[in-house]
């Protein structure tokens, strides 16, 4: 038996329970008027045709909170930005937004990004590191309201000022709760001075999908403490020995090969490559040279041997 209230729900035509018996998502074939602090919103319920996604109308979380709706119409949403169109909104436990999507659609052979993109409509947007106007895929909040990420539609471009400079950004852009800058996807290769040497960060194959993971991140005082780059690193240790970081290669969708960018972090005294921070360098101990990487080949060669860009 389910432990939520479901009486006030009508025409469910399917769903699905946690392990413990309560809802967890349902389906609706009849009009449900569901009463938030925004406003009052309706699920989906009618034909989603060949351009909707066949979502769950309404997900909940275990304590019969609403956790997702996935709107019959797109509908205007008031929040502390803004008042915006929404197809898809999300919510925190306590019932503030977590995030909402002005288009939902189902990009597929019926239905192509191309058209998709025609209906999403250009928004303005004022932060103290820049004001622009630009279509976006989604808004992310903190429970506050302060927006916590901003995603931009595939191929848009703003320029924001980043503790690293006036930066062309593409993906998007993610913040901390007191507004300042945590992560940024750069448009183009970037250089930025690091404490290595100037580098240029770029991630060609940067998902698209979500600005809450970007290749140049920062902390609350806008230090540096990670990129992702191509460029190509020569570290030369005090005691003689040389070590040379370049990307990686893995097996590519439409190439052979696709090259990996190189990710450094760089903590107080130290820069470490990768997450696994297998290689770990005394910045005050070593000597860096920065290769500039080839930012225009999809493709690079696997046979080190034979290369002489890294010598």
């Amino acid at each position: 038996m389910l432990t939520v209230e479901t009486s006030g729900l009508k025409g469910i035509t399917s769903f699905t329970t946690y392990d413990s018996g309560e809802l967890k998502d349902c389906k609706f074939e009849e009009y449900n008027l569901i009463h938030t602090k925004y406003g009052d919103l309706v699920p989906q319920y009618g034909d989603p045709g060949f351009r909707k996604k066949q979502l769950a109308a309404l997900s909940f979380y275990k304590s019969g909170k609403i956790k997702n709706i996935s709107l019959e119409q797109q509908t205007e949403i008031s929040t502390p930005i803004g008042t915006f169109p929404a197809e898809l909104v999300t919510f925190f436990e306590d019932g503030s937004i977590n995030s909402l999507f002005p288009l939902n659609g189902q990009i597929s052979g019926f239905w192509s990004e191309e058209e998709e993109g025609k209906l999403a409509q250009k928004f303005n947007f004022s932060f103290p590191f820049g004001d622009f106007c630009a279509k976006i895929i989604g808004l992310r909040f903190y429970p506050d309201g302060r927006v916590r990420s901003l995603i931009l539609w595939p191929n848009e471009r703003i320029i924001i000022d980043t503790p690293a400079g006036k930066m062309p950004v593409r993906i998007g852009f993610k913040l901390f709760e007191d507004g300042s800058i945590e992560s940024v996807e750069p448009a183009e290769p970037f250089l930025i001075e690091t404490p290595i040497g100037s580098i240029n960060a770029y991630d060609a194959d940067a998902m698209g999908i979500d600005a809450d993971k970007n290749s140049v991140c920062f902390d609350e005082r806008g230090r540096l403490t990670s990129l992702c780059t191509f460029d190509i690193i020569t570290v030369r240790k005090k005691n003689g020995e040389k070590e040379i970081i370049f990307p990686t290669l893995k097996p590519g969708l439409t190439t052979e090969f696709e090259k990996v960018p190189i990710k450094l972090i760089f903590d107080a005294d130290t820069v470490s490559v990768d997450d696994t921070k297998a290689a770990n360098y005394k910045i005050a101990e070593c000597t860096f040279l920065i290769m500039r990487g080839n930012y225009m080949e999809a493709k690079s060669c696997d046979d080190c041997s034979s290369c002489k860009g890294c010598m």
